[in-house]
């Protein structure tokens, strides 16, 4: 299936996964582009996962749900927050608002680290293509509409960049940042003796 794909877009959930986060860097490893779509976590997206369970629970209040959401989503914060433990002990006393606030911020928080997390510093972020040497960034999208747009510039050939040189203690490098995620898609160093030694070496055929 990663074989055959032109892309692949990762949806990210409560946790990373083994097998997700493999087939992201099976994809990038061939040179192919990975969208990760994470949502922002507003009022809309909360109301949508809401709806989903009240259709597992019908039974169930809505504050039920909401605090069942919050152990999907925090379950080690169950445990340390005094707070969550008094709700879930007495949930007929729980204010249905404080919860839903409380349920908001926990999932906003923990999606904007993971857009991060992805675009800065994931060891998988960032994988070299082993046929060309290139190194492929993911390309991370916070909303359907972006996620849309990008899927249709993939398939069209019509992505557009922004060349960035960016200086860090150990070197320079230049970025091609993808505009529509302002992600990065491809990345060069800009040290001389790993661009020689690339150059010289890596595309030379093993005997």
């Amino acid at each position: 299936m990663l074989k055959r794909a032109t892309c692949t877009i990762y949806l990210a959930q409560e946790s990373d996964t083994f097998g997700k986060d493999s087939e992201l860097a099976s994809t990038l490893a061939q040179g192919k582009p990975v969208i990760a779509f994470i949502p922002e976590g507003d009022n809309e997206y909360i109301d949508e996962l809401l709806g989903d369970l009240q259709a597992i629970y019908p039974e169930k209040d809505e504050t039920y749900r909401i605090l069942e959401h919050i152990k999907g989503f925090a379950p080690s914060l169950v445990l340390n927050d005094m707070q969550l433990t008094q709700w879930l002990c007495r949930i007929t006393k729980a204010n249905a608002k404080e919860v839903k606030k409380r349920l908001r911020k926990i999932v906003c928080d923990l999606y904007n680290k993971r857009a991060k997390s992805l675009r800065d510093t994931h060891p998988l972020g960032l994988q070299v293509n082993l046929s060309t040497g290139v190194a492929n960034g993911v390309l991370v999208v916070r909303t359907v509409d972006q996620c849309a747009k990008l899927v249709r510039s993939i398939l069209t050939k019509t992505m557009k960049f922004d060349l960035e040189l960016v200086k860090k203690e150990n070197g320079e490098y230049l970025f091609l940042r993808e505009k529509i995620s302002h992600s990065i898609f491809r990345v060069v160093t800009g040290d001389a003796m790993l661009t020689n030694t690339f150059w010289n070496y890596y595309l030379e055929q093993a005997e």
